[in-house]
């Protein structure tokens, strides 16, 4: 074990407060109670739910490094971080083909009704007659809010369904021209289900910021009474009221939530919907992607005090790095 102090402000793995208590000495951010250490703190690592801004910098002022287990670091303080020095590394990817997974899960799910057909088997309803009749998912129409990794990944699980995939990006993916739709309205209008898989770090989608609008109510309209909303990646691109008035009224189909707005506080409207199907924000949630997490984080924390260097610096740090 080095003489390097980290802080750890969020719960973390096992097996990852074993590797790092083996590397560094690592404090508790609950349970600190030596001032003397405050000065001595040299990293930061949490989970996605981290809230770290500026007070807490202040409190450890010789930190250099925020490690985030993550693809998603939205709860940083990134601008103000940058400012002080301190840089920021996350761990994007590791987690797509989980996502991807889960999204054609919730595809299936969505459209053969699963979640509904497991309670008219446990609720004995079978017994007063058959479940309603659904749609066939092969040869579905898929659209694709987002064509970085986490959508190609997507995309390859659909060809086994023989589904025709569109997407919309900033731009056209190169080997993929074909398929890009310039507006996310018109492939609403184009398509049977609408995936939103934008990755929080890629929220500039056609110049749009994170925290814009994509699915708003002229998409849902688009869409229309016989298509699907799926959501993996962002609550804030969809809007929520919209969404939630175009499930209840029928002018869409129905919706697979993975990501909610104030998590886990979900709007009560969503639970007393039958056409909408939730899952506890669980895409990356599998054991095989919290130990590349894991591992990523370490490696960037060992990259950064041997090498001076990230492995996988957040994109902003060469956006905002002081001159």
């Amino acid at each position: 074990m080095s003489n390097i102090e980290i802080l750890q402000v969020t719960p973390l793995p096992a097996f990852l407060m074993n590797d790092l208590q083996a590397l560094y000495q690592v404090h508790d951010h609950s349970h600190m109670t030596d001032p003397s250490a405050f000065g001595r703190i040299k990293a930061i690592i949490g989970s996605r739910q981290a809230k770290i801004d500026l007070k807490l910098l202040a409190t450890f002022p010789e930190v250099e490094l925020i490690s985030i287990l993550g693809n998603d670091y939205q709860s940083v303080d990134v601008q103000g971080a940058i400012k002080k020095g301190v840089k920021v590394a996350y761990t994007p990817d590791v987690a797509n083909e989980d996502v991807a997974d889960l999204a054609m899960g919730l595809i299936i799910g969505l459209v053969r009704k699963v979640p509904q057909a497991d309670r008219f088997v446990r609720n004995s309803d079978w017994l007063d007659g058959e479940f309603s009749v659904t749609k066939r998912v092969t040869g579905l129409r898929l659209g694709l809010l987002g064509f970085g990794a986490l959508g190609q990944s997507i995309a390859k699980r659909a060809q086994g369904f023989n589904m025709r995939v569109s997407y919309f990006d900033k731009a056209p993916v190169s080997g993929f021209e074909e398929s890009w739709v310039a507006q996310p309205k018109t492939l609403a209008e184009q398509v049977d289900v609408l995936v939103v898989c934008i990755p929080s770090t890629q929220g500039d989608v056609s110049a749009n910021s994170s925290s814009e609008v994509i699915v708003d109510q002229s998409v849902l309209d688009a869409l229309g009474s016989k298509g699907y909303v799926v959501n993996v990646t962002q609550s804030q691109l969809v809007d929520q009221t919209a969404l939630i008035k175009a499930l209840q009224t029928k002018k869409i189909a129905g919706a697979a939530l993975d990501v909610f707005a104030s998590e886990p506080n979900i709007a009560a409207e969503f639970k007393s919907l039958q056409n909408v199907v939730l899952t506890p924000h669980m895409g990356s949630v599998t054991e095989e992607a919290r130990r590349f997490m894991a591992q990523l984080a370490v490696a960037n924390l060992q990259s950064h005090f041997t090498q001076g260097t990230l492995l996988t610096p957040i994109p902003q740090m060469a956006l905002l790095a002081p001159p």
